[in-house]
């Protein structure tokens, strides 16, 4: 029986995709390879959203090769759509797949012989991407992972928006979103393979079925249909930003408790000049009326955001506006990044660049507010019962997962807790922002 591994970088979207890619290998009966382990094909997933990611991706390619030399090395996704010479140039890539060609995998690779020349398709990314759809009614494979506990949905792929500083519409192309029943049957089929929880994802998440006719069902609608699938025990968003959150998906999420209480809101920057160059969609005062309209449905909640310092134009005073609105808005963690530029986008020719050392200081920064209230939102848990899904074994007599709130929690508990959502008291607040607690009850979900 051929084997493939894989080695997914990048986001949550990335994630997803490799699990289907893998379903559809299992399929054609090929076995999966567990990380580390020599195979007869190795797919590197890559991203190409910074230099750094670019880098990390050469480097996941160098260490699959050390690994297993003559194994098939194929080199797929965001990195291989916009960069594909620079990926068919290393010595030992036998295929250069990208994003709207990716899910021919099985068929493209003709056997496990490694090619004297590589094969490189890569198709514009606009065209019809054969996703979650293709193969929703077959059966549904084994989890790739043995053990875990939550699994992603992809609703979406493709982004419409063109912000100066992104490569991802490039990679992925415009905006499209997975019919709806074929979205319902993917988490029905997670379920029944006994995932907990549902980690819905894709490119612009919030913008699902704005390629439809009428633009409906749109995402508010499509998220109340999976709180009701039985079986989910819940349900986690990924990165939304500002314009994409409505009235009726805040009542959504409020009304369904199934729906995790933590929420990703992409920032980019805290101040209004650095938006506008950055051709974003909505301003700081927007993303503040949506942080308090959360709070007005709920009083305990997760909010990260992401941030890119020493975007070109950002002076001292742009930054430090970015410091005061950061301060000044309940987050619980930042994912902060130096900007990068990016080839064939509006940002790598702009003027007004940012040495490099000013950039990484500045991040430097943001990364340390992040940690701190990442520390205070732990704190702030002390006294609370929380639902946490138990995800790890027992190490030291004590389980580890996350809350709803996305705290990861420690407790004394058996393994028998595993992929269960167990309501926990939390008692204290440890280094890092992690909590301990003490488990009461397993917790069910609303239906």
């Amino acid at each position: 029986m051929p084997t493939v591994s894989f080695r997914t970088l990048g986001c949550k979207l990335n994630q997803a995709e490799t699990d289907d890619l893998a379903g559809r290998f299992l399929r054609r009966g090929w076995a999966v390879a567990g990380p580390g382990e020599a195979a007869d094909v190795a797919v590197i997933h890559t991203c190409t959203v910074t230099g750094r990611s670019d880098a990390k991706c050469r480097q996941a390619v160098a260490h699959a090769l050390r690994l297993n030399p003559g194994a098939v090395i194929v080199a797929a996704g965001c990195y291989a759509q916009v960069s594909a010479a620079e990926l068919a140039a290393i010595p030992g890539v036998d295929y250069v797949i990208g994003t709207a060609d990716k899910y021919r995998l099985p068929d493209l690779i003709e056997g496990t012989a490694k090619r004297r020349v590589p094969l490189v398709a890569v198709s514009d990314p606009a065209a019809p991407v054969a996703g979650c759809a293709e193969e929703a009614a077959g059966p549904a494979p084994e989890p790739v992972a043995g053990g875990r506990t939550r699994a992603f949905l992809t609703v979406q792929s493709g982004c419409d928006r063109h912000c100066a500083y992104c490569i991802v519409p490039a990679a992925r192309g415009p905006g499209r979103s997975e019919p709806p029943d074929a979205v319902i049957r993917n988490a029905e089929a997670l379920t029944r393979r006994g995932f907990t929880e549902i980690v819905v994802t894709g490119t612009h998440i919030g913008d699902y079925g704005k390629d439809f006719p009428g633009g409906k069902p749109d995402f508010s609608e499509l998220l109340g249909r999976l709180a009701a699938v039985d079986g989910i025990g819940r349900i986690r968003l990924t990165s939304l930003d500002p314009d994409e959150w409505s009235e009726s998906l805040l009542d959504t999420v409020a009304r369904h408790v199934r729906i995790c209480r933590h929420f990703h809101v992409s920032l980019q920057s805290g101040s209004d000049a650095v938006l506008r160059l950055m051709q974003r969609r909505s301003d700081t005062e927007t993303f503040a009326a949506l942080v308090r309209s959360i709070g007005d449905r709920m009083d305990f909640f997760g909010l990260g955001t992401d941030v890119i310092t020493g975007f070109p134009g950002e002076t001292e005073a742009h930054f430090l506006e970015t410091v005061r609105f950061i301060q000044s808005l309940p987050f619980t963690y930042l994912h902060v990044f130096p900007f990068s530029p990016r080839k064939n986008t509006a940002a790598a020719v702009m003027p007004g660049s940012v040495p490099a050392g000013v950039r990484i200081e500045r991040a430097r920064i943001l990364r340390g507010i992040g940690a701190e209230k990442r520390k205070a939102f732990a704190q702030r848990a002390v006294g609370r019962t929380m639902d946490v899904l138990f995800e790890s074994g027992v190490r030291n007599g004590f389980l580890s997962g996350f809350s709803s709130e996305y705290i990861r929690v420690e407790a004394q508990a058996g393994p028998d807790r595993v992929n269960r959502i167990v309501r926990v008291r939390v008692t204290e607040a440890m280094e890092g922002g992690t909590a301990r607690g003490i488990p009461e009850t397993d917790s069910g979900g609303d239906g």
